[in-house]
């Protein structure tokens, strides 16, 4: 309504499709915050911004003065507006930090990465510390982006001169943040580091596993696997959610006949069920599930995983681990002496 009554459109502001450079970079943080204006587009040489207060014109015309440029002006929330500049503001401080304490050692090999902890608490939303922690706070950031905005995947990718934050969403990557190629070994070695991973070994692939606790007291737990790629090491997360993976099959998107066809097959007494499927289409949800509701005290429950994605208690879960000769095959064969039914 006021949008109609001012004649300015309104903007939903949709994190995904802001560029960081152009909110952070074009005016001043200190500008930003206090009047609540958020650049968040360059089209055909006029910029594009958002304010909860349009008949505020003087900021409007001072952004226009120093610049150098046109401005067209967007309605939007002041809590959005807000949220938004806290999160890419914090974010580009601690990696600005980060990039500037580098470029004064030369090297990254001094910044504190933090102890070897697997259990990452989440802070509530604040801006990120620009202190020694910066690459802490920075990592705590991207995964609390991630949960906020139901990621499926987190993708570290080093280039040449830069690095690449992507986060999966609805089976499509995003790319999130364009990061100093400098902040890339120390970012990669926060997340090794929680994982439990040998931050010196970086010539081969490594798995790992962090467990988080969100802001809503929940947990989650990410699948670490680290890979050597032409650039430096290249990082995916793969955000496993409980309340996702363990669902009742009901809710699986079974049509009748195939449900009626599947509790066949899981509740047959031998035989074997193919799940196949790409990437993020649910297969770990779907075996998950069935194993679920088919766990009981009478049944005796062996997994054979690579790695082990969820632990559950009903299930006895063993982790593939071949530099220890721990194989598919040497697994399948001694749990036939476990009371297998």
């Amino acid at each position: 309504a006021v949008s109609r009554k001012l004649g300015i459109p309104f903007k939903k502001l949709d994190p995904l499709e802001l560029d960081i450079e152009i909110v952070t970079k074009t005016i001043p943080r200190s500008f930003a915050i206090n009047h609540l204006i958020l650049p968040f587009e360059i089209r055909n040489g006029v910029l594009q911004v958002v304010t909860y207060d349009p008949d505020n014109k003087t900021p409007l015309q001072d952004i226009e003065q120093v610049n150098q440029t046109e401005l067209k002006p967007y309605l939007s929330t002041r809590s959005d507006i807000r949220k938004i500049l806290s999160e890419f503001f914090g974010f580009q401080r601690s990696i600005t930090a980060a990039e500037s304490q580098f470029s004064s050692t030369g090297s990254s090999s001094t910044v504190d990465i933090g102890n070897l902890e697997q259990y990452v608490k989440l802070s509530s939303a604040q801006e990120l510390s620009s202190t020694d922690q910066h690459i802490k706070a920075a990592v705590n950031h991207l995964f609390n982006y991630a949960l906020e905005q139901r990621a499926s995947d987190i993708h570290v990718e080093p280039k040449r001169d830069s690095c690449l934050i992507r986060y999966r969403i609805d089976g499509i990557l995003h790319t999130i943040y364009k990061l100093p190629k400098a902040v890339h070994s120390a970012i990669t070695s926060r997340i090794k580091a929680l994982a439990r991973l040998d931050i010196a070994e970086k010539r081969r692939p490594q798995d790992g596993r962090i467990k988080i606790g969100q802001r809503d007291g929940k947990e989650a737990e990410l699948r670490v696997s680290t890979i050597p790629v032409s650039f430096g090491e290249k990082t995916v997360m793969r955000i496993l959610d409980t309340n996702v993976i363990f669902q009742d099959l009901n809710e699986l998107g079974f049509s009748k006949r195939d449900k009626a066809v599947y509790n066949s097959f899981i509740t047959a007494p031998h035989g074997i069920v193919l799940v196949t499927g790409p990437t993020g289409s649910g297969k770990s949800t779907t075996l998950y599930s069935t194993l679920k509701k088919i766990a009981s005290p009478e049944i005796n429950i062996v997994t054979v995983e690579d790695p082990v994605e969820m632990v559950h208690e009903d299930f006895n879960q063993i982790s593939v681990q071949p530099q220890i000769d721990v194989t598919f095959s040497t697994i399948l064969r001694n749990i036939l002496r476990q009371d297998l039914m």
